[in-house]
């Protein structure tokens, strides 16, 4: 493998790892047990789905980012995912990268090489698929042109979430073909049953 060519900010590296535990056999942060109804469909296009990218849109508050933490610790405790293929990032906590130019890419590539050890391409042929989730991704100005290249380019399973509406269907456009997308909103009345102890209805 050739020398390392993505360099990140002390600061914004310890951030990383931070906010990937798993990397380092740390614990996450506790999850509540109950799922949305959006949980199984998600994985399911995640993993298999025929567009390499799944957008999870819907308002603030609906639960979007403990749905994407919830199919991490899917991955890593049922499905025996290396921890090192999966790499979360919650652009909504990185003011640091509003100095670094196309920071979605800079920040994959400095994952491809620090953490997955080999190209998205190589771990692909080697059974090793890799798993990105970006949260709040609108708050890139130019992300889906990003996303576009990324997904063109390498071998990967992006689950990306947003809740401006307008701003991710601004980059439906140059996705097409390219996504997959799922609505989330407020709890059903079934969900509501459910977290009441009510049981299925």
């Amino acid at each position: 493998m050739e020398s390392t060519t993505v360099e990140l900010p002390n600061e914004l590296t310890q951030l990383l790892y931070r906010d990937n535990p798993w990397w380092i056999s740390e614990p996450a942060p506790a999850l509540p047990p109950n799922r949305r109804w959006l949980f199984e469909p998600t994985l399911r296009k995640l993993k298999d789905g025929l567009a390499p990218v799944t957008v999870l849109r819907g308002p603030r508050q609906v639960g979007k980012t403990i749905l994407q933490r919830q199919i991490i610790q899917h991955l890593l405790d049922v499905e025996g995912v290396h921890p090192k293929r999966i790499f979360r990032v919650q652009f909504d906590e990185l003011p640091l990268l509003r100095s670094i130019s196309e920071p979605l890419l800079v920040l994959c590539y400095w994952f491809e090489e620090q953490v997955l050890g080999k190209t998205f391409n190589q771990a692909k042929r080697d059974g090793e698929q890799a798993y990105l989730f970006l949260d709040e991704v609108q708050n890139l100005a130019d992300w889906a042109p990003q996303v576009k290249h990324l997904v063109d380019h390498h071998d990967v399973r992006v689950l990306l979430t947003g809740s401006s509406a307008l701003r991710i269907e601004r980059g439906r456009d140059s996705l097409a073909g390219r996504i997959s997308t799922l609505e989330m909103g407020t709890l059903t009345l079934r969900e509501i049953a459910r977290l009441r102890g009510f049981g299925e209805i």
